[in-house]
């Protein structure tokens, strides 16, 4: 059953396969017209998986079937504008994307279903910018720092984006932006609008940066407040960032270390009960250089903070905006089968080990090993016995050509621990085999 189930990626990867091969004899290229420059681009992605155990036995709970393959789609047009100025520039750009589910409907039956559709625009922004100032205003993109809070403003889910998994909608609606630099600080200024997935929620905040000498490293600290939500009780929060990012310390030339430190306050609206939340994590890198494949090896311990019922404030820390690629694979979504479908950075306690080669260099290979616990015995208000969740390895492997194709395959599996067995009801080991393709022409 589960070969059949595999054979039936076989002629949807080769009509892929068959696409790249036909685009990739071809590309935009920039077109200039005295001081203007127009750059036209189309992005194809595809996502395939195929899951067995799913919800460690219960089953998508859209069909309640315990296997099932997924297909997700988009193709996104872009085109990008730029007009040279004395000293300055001017620019914008908009873009178009369509996508769609097919075969079984998403992993978890959770999202989206099959035959879920969308086509929408994502960007469509206007901006001005000089040696020192960037304005912006309009539907874009935009993050933080490494996305931990603010990075993506569209939650894809089927109904409204027709996907879940390639996430080709990553604009945020709208956004009013005031980006800064002087004298080695750098900053931003912010209103943001997200899409409906997320509450369609406005934010402002500030944001600044310093880059160390020599390389070192940043600091920086944010503060935002979210004004408007109508989901994920966001309304109301307001956060203090503090946060270092690719930390050279000199004693230690082949370790690299990030670590942040969330605190959420301001008063929660619909619930009329003070936020009271902490979020934080830790990471350290170590480098072989000089070794075979040059191996890294990443611990990170992260720590995000459940609400306790016993007490008047709401401690549940609010995963907010945070993006699933910034720095590598699963920078915050932690963990495919955890990450993407269980828990979303919050009442969470997540222990990643990671061991990285690079045989080529276009080629990275990497695996994972999650713990995952709930900070409070709890889950999305459902009271459990145990704080244990689960056990989670994935193996990935990743191939870059340049900016223009992005491949990945991995093989996941998870086992739950006795929080996830009393949710679910089930024991089973839940295994996702997926791969993700992206091309840019």
């Amino acid at each position: 059953m589960r070969i059949r189930a595999a054979l039936r990626f076989l002629p949807i990867t080769c009509t892929l396969a068959s696409l790249l091969t036909a685009t990739a004899v071809c590309a935009f290229e920039p077109v200039h017209y005295g001081a203007l420059t127009a750059e036209p681009s189309v992005n194809l992605r595809l996502g395939l998986q195929y899951g067995t155990g799913i919800n460690y036995g219960l089953g998508a709970l859209d069909t309640g079937e315990r296997s099932r393959s997924s297909l997700t789609s988009s193709i996104k047009p872009r085109l990008g504008l730029k007009w040279q100025l004395d000293g300055s520039e001017l620019y914008s750009a908009v873009s178009v994307a369509a996508a769609t589910t097919q075969l079984d409907g998403e992993i978890s039956g959770a999202f989206a279903r099959a035959g879920d559709y969308a086509v929408d625009t994502d960007e469509a922004h206007i901006g001005w910018r000089n040696a020192h100032f960037d304005i912006s205003y309009g539907a874009q993109d935009f993050s933080v720092a490494d996305g931990l809070l603010i990075a993506d403003g569209n939650f894809d889910t089927g109904p409204g984006d027709g996907q879940y998994w390639v996430v080709p909608f990553s604009a945020w609606r709208n956004a009013a932006i005031v980006k800064f630099t002087f004298d080695g600080v750098r900053g931003d200024a912010f209103w943001l609008r997200s899409d409906r997935d997320f509450g369609d929620s406005r934010v402002v905040g500030l944001n600044l940066e310093h880059s160390l000498a020599n390389g070192a490293g940043k600091i920086g600290a944010m503060y935002l407040q979210v004004i408007d939500s109508n989901r994920f009780n966001n309304n109301g929060v307001e956060v203090w960032d503090f946060r270092v990012n690719d930390l050279k310390v000199p004693q230690l030339p082949n370790f690299l270390f990030f670590a942040e430190v969330v605190r959420e306050v301001g008063r929660d609206v619909d619930g009329r009960r003070d936020n009271d939340a902490l979020g934080w994590y830790l990471e350290a890198q170590y480098n072989w250089p000089n070794v075979l494949w040059t191996p890294t090896f990443t611990y990170r311990y992260a720590h995000f903070s459940g609400d306790d019922p016993k007490t008047p404030a709401n401690e549940g820390y609010r995963a907010l905006f945070y993006t699933f690629y910034k720095r590598e694979w699963d920078t915050w979504y932690m963990g495919e089968i955890a990450g993407e479908y269980h828990l979303f950075n919050t009442n969470q306690i997540s222990q990643m080990v990671k061991f990285e080669i690079v045989p080529r260099e276009s080629w990275i290979v990497t695996l994972y090993y999650y713990h995952h616990d709930l900070e409070q015995p709890q889950y999305f208000g459902t009271p459990v016995r145990d704080k244990a969740w689960a056990d989670e390895l994935n193996l990935g492997v990743e191939y870059f050509h340049g900016e223009k194709f992005y491949g990945y395959v991995g093989l996941v599996w998870s086992t739950p621990a006795a929080a996830a067995r009393e949710i679910f009801g089930h024991d089973d080991d839940f295994t996702v085999l997926q791969t993700w393709l992206s091309y840019t022409f």
